[in-house]
């Protein structure tokens, strides 16, 4: 119903009660506040209320208060956290898709054999006069695949590896920042900006 609310094809809920309508306060206000946004009215039968009454739009204008205040406590608390264990020199990485790389149950990055040698043999290649587009055709023309398991290799996955510090043993934190709390929107850092450089206590691949 929210969906079709969005899609602009209702912009009228009849409902027997508030007490039908959501199975908390703070989901109705937030709910209703959102379908105000959307110029869809919903009325109760029973309370005889809707989202354009006076007193409704109150209470939901003091739940929106109270929710980005919220936003923005659990936004400083993230952060504050981020650069507390920055400070205390500890390293937060996505292992995830990390050629050549992986974590042990400590948490500690540790070099995975099987996909070190397909990064070596990139930088070996790069260090040989290899571009982007060479190293692709050799990687693919050799069968060694990517650690998404495809057969085709991206020349931006091969550009980022090549220009990723951490495969030097160094980790630049605070490449980019959330621009607003309540968007969530990220921006990158400016280049003339200090970012934390950490380095990270391991062998390089």
């Amino acid at each position: 119903m929210i969906k079709a609310c969005k899609a602009r094809k209702i912009d009228l809920i009849l409902t027997k009660s508030i007490s039908r309508f959501g199975r908390n306060t703070l989901d109705t206000l937030k709910t209703l506040y959102e379908l105000f946004n959307l110029d869809v009215m919903v009325y109760f039968e029973k309370e005889n209320l809707n989202n354009y009454n006076k007193e409704m739009r109150m209470m939901m204008g003091i739940y929106a208060r109270f929710a980005q205040e919220e936003s923005k406590n659990i936004s400083d608390n993230i952060k504050w956290g981020i650069r507390e264990r920055m400070r205390e020199g500890k390293i937060c990485l996505n292992c995830a898709r990390f050629l050549g790389y992986d974590k042990d149950e400590n948490g500690r990055l540790v070099i995975v054999e099987s996909e070190a040698v397909i990064v070596r043999k990139i930088f070996e290649l790069y260090l040989n006069g290899f571009g982007v587009r060479k190293i692709k055709k050799y990687l693919e023309e050799n069968g060694i695949k990517p650690v998404t398991g495809k057969d085709i290799w991206s020349t931006s996955t091969i550009d980022r590896i090549l220009s990723n510090e951490k495969y030097v043993g160094d980790v630049l934190m605070q490449k980019s920042f959330t621009e607003d709390f309540l968007t969530g929107k990220r921006k990158k850092m400016r280049e003339n900006w200090i970012c934390t450089l950490l380095r990270m206590t391991m062998r390089r691949s």
